[in-house]
């Protein structure tokens, strides 16, 4: 019979997260530092710093929470003591409304009338780039047929959703960033990238959303279809409700103005939308976005805003959303016999995105080298498979060992980027008039 966690006084818990807080600042700076000094992103650097900082390098292990199945663990070690199972929720909790927030951030900064006409491209981008990885996912699912990957219980099929949700995904918020730091964003490319990717992302969401009900066992088709409704009326009061509301709280700013109303609004209106679509089940990070769009273009607000709030998001609470994933990975759980397994995986998703995306790229009219550029991006997966995993281990549908394959995927795809991307963009003329500026959605580079 395993313990309970150690249950501590309120006043402890609080000193615990204050100290936790400043450790996972310090330690993700420094890390992060050294990855943008090797010419490589931000993030990767926050997300080994998590690692760091966790079971693999300090030993140990983290205590658990109970859930419907599982009485709660507690954990062992110096991370145990370091990072209980109380504070630890909060860092969990600070780093999912940072997460929202950042997403606020990145649909409030994209131009929406680059999207215009693209519609069709666009399409056919994005549902390539979902569709294929979604029967890679059946047949690694095939392949991966043990206890090592599945955890006992989980049938087939729920099972190989949940690897195609993972397969599937794409950093749309970094594959934004790089296209800015670039001068591309204004670009043809740029924009045909930036709504493939947010539209992947809703795409991946209904996937999980379809493992989800597996898991279940409740009608696969009536759940996705119910909840794909619910997306489009979510999408239509946004449109409707939401951005006409916008456009009247934000009709008398004028640039250099005061911000304070106008952010008193916006903030819990982003939290509120990214509950909105928590419950729908396409991700709170994904009502963030969307309500960053439905915020109209006002001369300078978007600057304005993201100058307010980078520090804060992009500093502060991203930090801790990435180390929060970081130390729930634990590569002691690495062994030789796995490496086939992980490396088919890795495969898979490289094929998936980049030959997928180059292969649909080049039917939608883009040169050689701009398709080869777009299956880069949409092969990026940043900090969102690291959002796929935490709700895979949450839902009992993946084990600790296939998390940690879903981190490496982080990893070595957002490593790949910067590289292959600088070597693609080499022949394509950057616009003169591409907006150059380092705005604070930015975890690539943050100096």
């Amino acid at each position: 019979m395993t313990d309970p966690p150690q249950v501590y006084a309120s006043a402890d818990v609080v000193a615990f997260v204050i100290a936790d807080i400043a450790i996972i600042l310090l330690v993700a700076r420094a890390v992060g530092w050294l990855f943008v000094k090797a010419k490589q992103p931000r993030v990767v650097g926050e997300i080994v710093a998590g690692i760091l900082l966790g079971p693999t390098v300090l030993g140990g292990t983290l205590a658990k929470a109970a859930t419907p199945d599982a009485p709660a663990v507690d954990g062992s070690g110096l991370v145990n003591e370091l990072f209980p199972l109380q504070a630890f929720s909060v860092l969990s909790n600070l780093g999912q409304v940072g997460l929202v927030f950042f997403m606020f951030l990145v649909g409030l900064e994209l131009d929406q009338r680059l999207l215009k006409g693209r519609g069709r491209q666009i399409t056919l981008l994005a549902l390539a780039v979902v569709i294929v990885p979604i029967g890679f996912g059946f047949l690694v699912g095939a392949v991966l047929d043990s206890a090592t990957w599945r955890p006992e219980g989980v049938d087939y099929t729920t099972f190989s959703l949940f690897l195609g949700a993972g397969l599937s995904v794409t950093a749309f918020p970094v594959m934004a960033r790089i296209l800015q730091e670039k001068g591309l964003i204004a670009t043809q490319m740029g924009a045909l990238g930036v709504g493939a990717a947010a539209a992947v992302t809703v795409l991946m969401f209904l996937v999980i959303a379809a493992a989800s009900a597996s898991a279940e066992g409740s009608g696969v088709v009536e759940q996705v279809g119910f909840k794909a409704l619910l997306t489009v009326a979510f999408l239509a009061v946004l449109a409707f409700v939401v951005r006409p509301l916008m456009s009247f709280v934000t009709r008398g700013w004028r640039e250099g103005g005061s911000l304070g109303e106008i952010l008193g609004i916006l903030l819990p209106l982003a939290l509120l939308a990214g509950l909105a679509a928590d419950q729908i089940g396409i991700n709170a990070l994904v009502g963030g976005f969307l309500f960053g769009l439905a915020v109209p273009a006002r001369p300078g607000l978007s600057e304005a805003v993201i100058e307010r709030m980078e520090e804060a998001v992009v500093l502060f609470l991203l930090p801790i959303f990435l180390a929060v994933s970081g130390l729930r990975t634990d590569f002691r759980l690495l062994e030789l016999d796995m490496v086939v397994g992980l490396l088919l995986f890795l495969a898979l998703m490289i094929i998936g995105k980049w030959g997928v995306g180059y292969v649909v790229g080049r039917g939608v009219g883009l040169a050689s080298h701009q398709a080869h550029t777009m299956g880069v991006l949409l092969n990026c997966r940043g900090l969102l498979i690291l959002v796929v995993a935490l709700i895979g281990l949450q839902l009992g549908v993946i084990t600790s060992e296939m998390q940690l394959v879903f981190v490496v995927g982080a990893i070595v795809t957002t490593l790949m980027t910067g590289p292959l991307i600088d070597h693609f963009l080499a022949k394509e003329p950057v616009p003169a008039e591409a907006d150059r500026r380092t705005s604070g959605v930015s975890i690539l580079d943050r100096g």
